[in-house]
């Protein structure tokens, strides 16, 4: 029995995304916010209780990481404008539509 919780364990791990291989892969969608960056970024982050992380770019990343600790979403936030840019990047799982709120769009969940 140990050892098949130990395989089931291990297998649930493996299948866990690095940060860098979700930042890397192409944006599931991009959105155009007239909220700042900032503004942005701390919504996600209130919403989802975890940090955002700034870039030496000026953009902000905000992960949303399952319970082994892999990245499940990532939004990046890029300054455009006034506003901003946000990538939104799907790796696997689902997250509720009240994110959206925090781009200026509206719940649709």
């Amino acid at each position: 029995m140990r050892i098949l919780l130990c395989v089931g364990a291990a297998l649930a791990v493996s299948g866990c995304a690095s940060t860098q291989t979700v930042l890397d892969k192409a944006p599931t969608e991009v959105f155009h916010s007239q909220k700042s960056v900032n503004e942005v970024a701390f919504c996600l982050s209130n919403k989802n209780n975890t940090p955002a992380m700034d870039r030496d770019d000026g953009s902000k990343v905000v992960l949303i990481k399952n319970g082994y600790g892999g990245v499940s979403l990532a939004f990046s936030i890029y300054p455009e404008g006034t506003g901003s840019r946000v990538e939104y990047r799907r790796q696997f799982g689902t997250i509720g539509g009240i994110w959206k709120q925090c781009i200026g769009l509206s719940d649709e969940t």
